[in-house]
């Protein structure tokens, strides 16, 4: 479509060009008629003066220049008609004035080829146009000044010929690198604003994940502590209650300091350096002490993570672990992480009463999975869900270390 496009572009009607294109092109031609004019004048005179067919001459070429500013008129018509009018206007005006025909045939008629093959872009009309004016030409030289005289004019045209057209074709590339130019500009300017709704859609979508990784999962968990809080004392035991209430407190404060670190993320990207192994322990004991769920884990040590991919990592973790808490009824975890294959493989399981994976992304206000899958997708890792109601369930997520 791409393509189309620019030919489209590449191939419009001279009369869409920019108005600068169109003086460019056609005054610089209008100089050049005035001055092929003077010159046959000057000629004929100069042999043999002749005043009325001087005047007719100059209504000739009037009529040749007027048919040659408003040749757009004829683009989308009969272009045919408008070549083959001129070819019949340059040699009538050969036979008016004798003497002046070689100035006029050779000043005009190699300008009018060129402009052929500008316009018909097409290699056997334009050998057909070449064929009939360079007819006309030899039929007038050998009227005016013999046939003996012809080879001469012969060589004289095709360097003036060669000239012009090799003129004509260096313009028509600058055109065409003008044309292109502006179209790419307009594509480049298509895409900007392409890239900038994708951008505030993806910043959207981060700023939710954010939110889900700081406030929702934070909120959360003081819900299931205050849970607690509320068992406890309902069974008299203040002292369990107290120490949960403080942690209740410790965590609100942290939520609140995660929430405003997510909003100065959002001006600047730099990220802190961050102990994964401390920060997994810290997940898993947060885990531990909120839920009373066993987690059985096993962590080897991750060499040269990167700070995208440890930030992730821990979102990933904490994420995995809030939805157990949330909605597995579990009452033992097991998580492995390790570098393998020069990857971060993270496994994650539980015995709780698990679900239909055909469901993810289905149910209104379940976006724990759905967060999860972005956060791998951003870090170009793979997640993969394994899961079947009454049998628990499992996630297999790889990370590259880089």
């Amino acid at each position: 479509m791409e393509k189309l496009n620019l030919n489209k572009t590449l191939n419009r009607e001279p009369n869409e060009k920019p108005k600068e294109e169109i003086i460019f092109s056609q005054m610089p031609f209008i100089f050049w008629i005035i001055f092929v004019y003077i010159g046959a004048l000057v000629l004929q005179n100069i042999q043999q003066p002749l005043f009325l067919p001087s005047l007719f001459f100059s209504f000739i070429l009037i009529v040749h220049a007027l048919l040659y500013f408003f040749s757009r008129v004829f683009y989308k018509r009969n272009i045919w008609f408008y070549f083959v009018i001129q070819d019949c206007v340059l040699f009538a005006s050969a036979f008016i004035l004798p003497k002046g025909s070689p100035v006029v045939l050779i000043g005009l008629l190699p300008v009018l080829i060129a402009q052929s093959i500008v316009i018909l872009k097409n290699n056997i009309k334009v050998t057909i146009f070449f064929i009939l004016s360079y007819g006309l030409y030899c039929i007038a030289i050998v009227l005016n000044y013999g046939a003996s005289e012809l080879p001469i004019f012969i060589s004289i045209f095709f360097v003036i010929l060669i000239i012009v057209i090799f003129y004509t074709i260096i313009y028509n590339r600058q055109v065409s690198a003008r044309l292109r130019m502006e179209f790419y500009l307009q594509q480049l300017e298509l895409a900007y604003q392409k890239v900038e709704e994708l951008t505030l859609l993806n910043e959207r979508q981060r700023m939710a994940r954010d939110l889900h990784d700081t406030l929702a999962q934070g909120l959360a968990g003081l819900i299931m502590q205050l849970e607690a809080v509320n068992v406890h004392i309902r069974n008299g035991n203040i002292t369990r209650s107290n120490e949960i209430i403080s942690r209740s407190m410790q965590q609100a404060r942290d939520t609140l300091k995660d929430a405003r670190t997510v909003i100065d993320n959002l001006r600047t990207e730099s990220l802190d350096e961050i102990d994964f192994h401390s920060a997994v322990l810290d997940e898993i004991r947060k885990f531990e002490e909120v839920t009373a769920i066993y987690v059985e884990h096993k962590i080897n040590p991750v060499h040269s993570l990167s700070n995208l991919s440890m930030e992730y990592g821990t979102y990933i973790l904490r994420e995995s672990l809030t939805n157990i808490a949330k909605h597995s009824e579990a009452n033992k975890v097991r998580i492995k992480i390790e570098q393998k294959d020069g990857q971060l493989y993270m496994e994650i399981s539980d015995n709780g009463i698990g679900f239909d994976t055909k469901n993810i992304g289905k149910q209104t206000g379940k976006y724990g999975l759905i967060g999860l899958h972005e956060r791998v997708r951003l870090v170009g890792g793979k997640l993969l869900v394994e899961s079947t109601p009454g049998k628990g369930t499992k996630l297999y997520i790889t990370v590259p270390i880089g």
